[in-house]
């Protein structure tokens, strides 16, 4: 059986405060005590280096890609088990999301939340079924899922979509949510498209393209 590899995204700056730093160490550690590899942008600084330091401390598989700007002594981790150098930023995150069988959002800046983003947006039209996990510590994600929720409660997102990742607030609470991922049904969000273009946004319960 194939390994499972956690694509895991974090802040990259160091000035941040040592409650999420810690965290991201201790999740690298358990990430490689449960046999799980390490997918990450590579950095060695902020909480990418954490995990990637944690995981490194119990010799666990640590995959990094990064973009060939980046890609110098200083920036990249000198420990990964694999590097991959990339022409783009564009490329780095699309071979992330290939080389791995589960997210992981840890705290972060501009690039966490649009790389948490696409993965979320990628699972909701079905280009893929991967677990999804928030880790939310110290609340710090709590203004994001309360927008998650203005989005469902103003009709801009069918609740249910509120389902497509799993919010977790301590290491084995979200160790747990990838050993043991949600599987639930989702609404088929080109169909719910299609119809809303055929209704004019008014759709009939029960309805479905192929009636």
């Amino acid at each position: 059986m194939k390994a499972m590899n956690v694509c895991v995204f974090g802040a990259s700056n160091n000035k941040i405060p040592s409650v999420y730093v810690d965290f991201a160490e201790r999740f690298g550690a358990r990430l490689a005590e449960e046999g799980l590899g390490l997918v990450f942008g590579a950095g060695r600084t902020g909480l990418m280096g954490a995990a990637a330091r944690g995981a490194y401390s119990k010799a666990g598989r640590i995959i990094g890609v990064i973009p060939k700007k980046l890609n110098v002594p200083g920036i990249y981790f000198e420990h990964c088990t694999e590097r991959i150098e990339t022409e783009t930023m564009h490329e780095r995150k699309a071979l992330m999301e290939d080389l791995s069988d589960a997210f992981v959002a840890l705290s972060g800046g501009f690039g966490t939340l649009e790389e948490l983003l696409e993965v979320i947006t990628l699972k909701q039209l079905n280009y893929h079924s991967k677990p999804i996990v928030i880790v939310n510590v110290n609340g710090y994600y709590d203004p994001l899922l309360s927008q998650f929720r203005r989005c469902t409660d103003e009709g801009f997102t069918d609740p249910l979509f509120l389902n497509l990742f799993t919010v977790a607030s301590d290491v084995e609470e979200a160790i747990d949510a990838l050993l043991h991922p949600r599987q639930l049904s989702m609404p088929d969000k080109i169909e719910s498209v299609l119809l809303s273009s055929r209704f004019g946004g008014e759709v009939p319960p029960d309805t479905f393209l192929g009636k």
